[in-house]
Order: C-alpha cells, then sequence, then structure tokens
C-alpha cells in the first residue's frame, strides 16, 4: 500500500507523517489493522503546504489543469506532481490511500473528496492501472474529529483492496422497460425462490413514478408507472395493464418479506397512494446502519460508500433543492 499525504509539514523531520499528528495517524492504521511496515508514505508537495502554494492567480496556473479546492496549481512546482507520479511507477503498490483533496486531485481526475470519498476510483491516465482509495487527510481529522470512524473505515477498505491489484466492480442485471409477461417470467426465474427482496421506490410529487425489487445483490426488477417520453405520462397502455402491474407488486409484498433503504417512506407511499400494505416488512438498512454507527451519515450514497465498491452515482445527477420528491433517506 502507499499512502499519499498532501504536503510535509515543519514538523516532518523523518518524512512523510512523521509529525506527532503523523504518528497519531499511524495509530489508526493500527486501529484498522494495517502494518506501516508494509506500507510506503510519500506527499504531493515536497515543500509549502497547499495555502502557500495553490494560488487564485490564474497566470501562475499550469495550461489545460483543473483547479483544486477553487485554486490554480502553479506551474513552476509541477515537477512535484510528476515525481509523485514517479514514486507511484516505482512502487507499483495494489492500492494508493489518498489523504486529502489535493492527493485525490493529483492521482484521479474526481473533483472533490465530497464525491469521491470511501470509492475504490481510478488513477488518472498517467497511472492507468492503478486504483485509490480517497479519504481524510490527518488534519481534516484533527479539524473534525466526528469523522475518525469514517476514516477508519476507509482504511478497513483500503487494506482488503491491498489484498489485490486490479479494480473490481460488481457486476448487475437490472431488467427495464417490462411487457406484463416478463413481469410473470422475472417472479418464477428470480423472485420465487428469493427468501426476501430488496424493495424501492421513486416518486414525483404524489405519484409514484416506478417500483423496483432486487431478489440478490447482483439483478433487479424495474417496474415503471410514470414515463416522461409518452404525452399522458404513462408507461403503461392501457388501464388494464397498469391494473396488473401494480397487482404484480401487491403480490411481491404480499408474498416474499421485504425491506430496503428508509423503507418506512417507501411502505407509507404504497399505503397512501396505493392501499398496498408491506406487510411482511423485515428490515431498513438505514436504520441497521444508524444501531451500529450511530456518529455517521445515514444516506444510501454514504452507506454505499462504507460498505460496496459501487461509484458515486448519487452525484452524477443533481437533484434540485426544491424538488420535495426526493427520498430523504437517498440523498443526505
Amino acid at each position: 500500500m502507499l499512502i499519499v499525504t498532501e504536503y510535509l509539514s515543519d514538523k516532518d523531520e523523518q518524512g512523510p507523517l512523521t509529525s506527532p499528528i503523523g504518528h497519531v495517524f499511524r495509530g489508526w492504521l493500527r486501529q484498522a489493522g494495517i502494518d506501516e511496515r508494509d506500507c510506503h508514505f510519500t506527499s504531493v508537495l515536497q515543500s509549502g503546504t497547499i495555502n502557500e502554494v495553490l494560488t487564485r492567480d490564474k497566470h501562475l496556473a499550469v495550461k489545460g489543469v483543473r483547479t483544486v479546492m477553487g485554486k490554480y496549481f502553479p506551474a513552476n512546482r509541477w515537477a512535484d506532481v510528476e515525481r509523485l507520479w514517479s514514486v507511484v511507477d516505482k512502487v507499483r503498490p495494489n492500492v494508493i490511500l489518498a489523504l486529502g483533496d489535493l492527493s485525490l486531485w493529483a492521482l484521479t481526475s474526481e473533483k472533490s473528496l465530497k464525491f469521491a470519498r470511501g470509492r475504490v476510483t481510478a488513477a488518472n491516465s498517467r497511472l492507468p492501472w492503478a486504483k485509490v482509495v480517497p479519504t481524510f487527510s490527518p488534519i481534516q481529522i484533527m479539524s473534525e474529529y466526528s469523522n475518525r470512524p469514517i476514516l477508519l473505515a476507509d482504511l478497513a477498505k483500503a487494506k482488503r483492496e491491498d489484498a489485490y491489484p486490479e479494480l473490481r466492480r460488481p457486476q448487475r442485471f437490472l431488467h427495464i422497460a417490462p411487457s406484463i409477461n416478463d413481469l410473470h417470467e422475472f417472479y418464477s426465474t428470480y423472485l420465487s425462490s428469493a427468501t426476501a427482496v430488496s424493495a424501492d421506490i421513486e416518486t414525483k410529487g404524489t405519484m409514484i413514478t416506478c417500483v423496483g425489487f432486487a431478489p440478490d445483490a447482483n439483478r433487479a426488477l424495474v417496474i415503471p408507472f410514470f414515463d416522461e417520453n409518452q404525452a399522458d405520462g404513462n408507461y403503461w397502455r392501457t388501464a388494464a395493464e397498469e391494473r396488473q402491474a401494480w397487482q404484480f407488486v401487491e403480490r411481491v409484498l404480499r408474498e416474499k418479506k421485504s425491506f430496503g433503504q428508509n423503507y418506512q417512506y417507501d411502505m407509507g407511499y404504497l399505503w397512501r397512494q396505493m392501499g398496498i400494505p408491506c406487510r411482511r416488512f423485515s428490515d431498513d438498512t438505514m436504520l441497521l446502519h444508524h444501531a451500529l454507527q450511530p456518529e455517521m451519515q445515514k444516506g444510501l450514497g454514504f452507506l454505499a460508500s462504507i460498505y460496496t465498491n459501487e461509484l458515486a452515482w448519487k452525484f452524477m445527477h443533481k437533484i434540485k433543492a426544491s424538488d420535495k420528491s426526493a427520498k430523504k433517506g437517498d440523498v443526505e
């Protein structure tokens, strides 16, 4: 594992993360089961702090390079970045742990730690073989100590990723745009043998736009009810078909145990709008996580960053602040 910090402080006399704060960080590594003797340490900047090096003067910036934390990286310090890349090439780690926004910026094409933290991320085109786990820097943790449990979770993920060099993504099979016959075929093929299903709805105003069921971690069925490409907005072309689709939803929730993220929202909507009860409700992943880690965030995007290797799909589109139909437990 290669651990990349942003800069060397004046107390890092023996190298990266050898200052008092650095020694605290090394203690966190041990808590996560990482032996620092198996790690390589380096930094993006070889001298100066972030505030001293980054500039707001565009004329001093490296041409064609995106900003970092709202500032420009000066051309006369570009050698620091190239040196970092050469270190990565030489070490050839199974995983790179990027501490802080500047480390993330130097190693990947991601814009901000806000979107990438905890995600197993492909490195930039200069390092096409490398994978990166971005997380908070020690300074950021000291400034906001409540984020320490999140850092420890990210370190645990980095340790798991250090067992192999390739970037592994989970494979998903999504069944979309179904016919009524497709629904019944999906039930007989995948749902009939499932002991429980993950359920999710999407809403627009007071309308349920689609319902999703997943019998396992790799496969899901989406049942649409709204279609923006149709003049009347209806996915199903006849009232009889839509009735059959809702009967299918009712059957699944009647026959199978169901669970979901912030599932009380889904259950309430299904009952109020369609009169469909979720009598066999079993679990709510948001509440389960909150019981385990009450100090952490509970949104679905955050849970995915902790427990899975999914991309940060929640940030692939923007949700308007005025959109009251956005599911709170999904986006927080």
